[in-house]
């Protein structure tokens, strides 16, 4: 039998088949993206200057902007009596509805402009880098929330004077801060939840565990702060809505899972039923051969 031919050197293997290219965006999916790339950068700007030692005068130069800019717009155009820029605490001031009006505006008109001089394309890596920026905001922000609720000093014990208070006398706030202050445990596992979060955001391996911790416990504190009317709604809004943002990119893969766990469970209660019907049948014919 003669041997196959070896071979030559020269002779080329033929190429693997190209992996099949991505699907396009749609028109809508792309200016979407666009827009929450303009405005989730906007919103967290000047993120990270600011928490790097040294960029402090800079990212105060910048709310000083806003502070000059803001009332002049209301009372120039929106004919308001006055916008207190003064520190209060709350984040639901008319200064900061006036900043969010301002940073949709300008989003919008940016998303505009962007999609005029740019055709429809997709923008895989600008969304890559996009969500690695809105990961690290959103993990310093949990992180640091997290851990103010760990050593109290969010949720202090109730003083004295909060507990000698009539109680019709409190207010929705007043009364969700005795409830959480009063409880140490309880505090420190909630902002213990906030801090995992955030921890897990900070490794790309973890994200899509880190969003779904942070989704789950920014769902608890918006419904909170709307329900007992504490005044950090935009923000508590805005973490959540990153959360959202960063969980959209492996949400197929989430519900693939959970699809096959439920496909998983089916073939094994068929299995289970199957196995019981021969087991029942076995014995019933394990009867009559005894019987004859």
């Amino acid at each position: 039998m003669l041997d196959a031919p070896a071979r030559s050197a020269t002779e080329t293997v033929p190429p693997s088949a190209p992996e099949p290219p991505a699907p396009r965006w749609s028109f809508a999916r792309c200016l979407g993206f666009r827009f929450a790339c303009v405005y989730l950068v906007l919103y967290s700007f000047p993120f990270p200057i600011g928490f790097i030692p040294g960029t402090g005068p800079i990212a105060t130069a910048y709310e000083n902007l806003w502070i000059r800019f803001l009332p002049w717009l209301g009372k120039t155009l929106l004919h308001l009596n006055a916008v207190p820029i003064a520190e209060t605490g709350s984040g639901d001031t008319t200064f900061e509805y006036l900043r969010l009006l301002c940073l949709v505006t300008l989003a919008v008109a940016l998303t505009i402009a962007w999609s005029l001089l740019m055709r429809p394309k997709q923008h895989e890596t600008l969304g890559h880098w996009l969500r690695v920026y809105v990961r690290y905001v959103l993990a310093a922000t949990m992180l640091g929330y997290g851990m103010s609720k760990v050593f109290k000093s969010q949720f202090p014990l109730p003083s004295a004077l909060r507990l000698m208070q009539p109680y019709g006398q409190s207010s929705p706030m007043g009364l969700l801060w005795t409830f959480m202050g009063f409880s140490t445990p309880y505090t420190m596992f909630v902002g213990g939840a906030e801090a995992l979060g955030g921890l897990l955001l900070l490794f790309r391996r973890t994200t899509a565990l880190g969003s779904l911790v942070v989704l789950a416990v920014m769902t608890n504190v918006v419904m909170l702060n709307f329900c007992y009317d504490v005044p950090v709604k935009l923000f508590s809004s805005h973490l959540l809505a990153m959360a959202v943002f960063l969980t959209l990119p492996d949400l197929r893969r989430l519900i693939d899972a959970i699809e096959r766990i439920h496909v998983r469970a089916a073939i094994r209660r068929h299995d289970d039923a199957v196995q019981a019907v021969l087991s029942r049948n076995a014995v019933q014919f394990g009867w009559i051969f005894a019987i004859q």
